[in-house]
């Protein structure tokens, strides 16, 4: 777990260098349109489907999307992830003598993503977005496994599809508009045509 937890700060950190390098860039130039965009963010989500929704319950996690303006109202971008997700409590004990997908059913995990994106963005500041890349999920039982615990996988299982949809809206923050952002957002990591999928709440800043 405290790996995952120096993976979690370590996202962070690089967001927060970026941003400090975009404001520094900003204060010191008069250009207003960059070739390059950042946009920070943070989120928690939960499992919707039902077998993982047993064992597991909210994550936290970090974004990190750099896009570029292709026209007045589509960006073109790549996004990257990273989400950690806590299991439930559970009463029931587990030994060595369990096999190791049981004990990973019972296991915190995460997931680090990295994938193309598209949003679309109207003059009231309404957004819809998909995404799609890679997925590669980490265990805390073993690293090894990833989301094997889940029954259709059938096996260790580190790589999936990793993909999304997001509806959201910006909002001003003082004189600047289109910066703060929140949105509802569907995320799916699929293998062996399995998919388990992800509803959750995200906050970004557009430096």
């Amino acid at each position: 777990m405290n790996r995952k937890i120096l993976y979690f700060v370590a996202l962070f950190s690089i967001s927060f260098s970026f941003a400090q390098k975009k404001l520094l860039e900003k204060n010191s130039t008069k250009k207003t349109n960059p070739i390059i965009n950042i946009e920070v963010g943070c989120n928690v989500s939960i499992p919707v489907h039902i077998m993982m929704f047993r064992t597991h319950g909210l994550a936290i996690g970090a974004n990190l999307r750099a896009w570029k303006t292709i026209s007045p109202q589509v960006d073109l971008g790549i996004k990257l992830d990273y989400d950690y997700r806590f299991r439930k409590k559970t009463d029931e004990i587990l030994t060595s003598e369990n096999t190791i997908k049981e004990r990973a059913s019972h296991r915190n995990y995460s997931i680090i993503a990295i994938k193309s994106n598209l949003q679309y963005n109207t003059k009231s500041r309404w957004f819809l977005g998909a995404e799609i890349g890679v997925g590669f999920a980490i265990s805390d039982e073993d690293s090894k496994i990833g989301l094997g615990f889940v029954s259709e996988y059938g096996g260790p299982q580190q790589f999936g599809l990793n993909s999304g949809m997001y509806l959201g809206k910006y909002f001003r923050v003082s004189k600047d508009t289109n910066k703060l952002g929140i949105s509802l957002d569907l995320i799916q990591f699929m293998a062996h045509g399995h998919a388990e999928n992800n509803l959750g709440i995200k906050l970004k800043y557009r430096i």
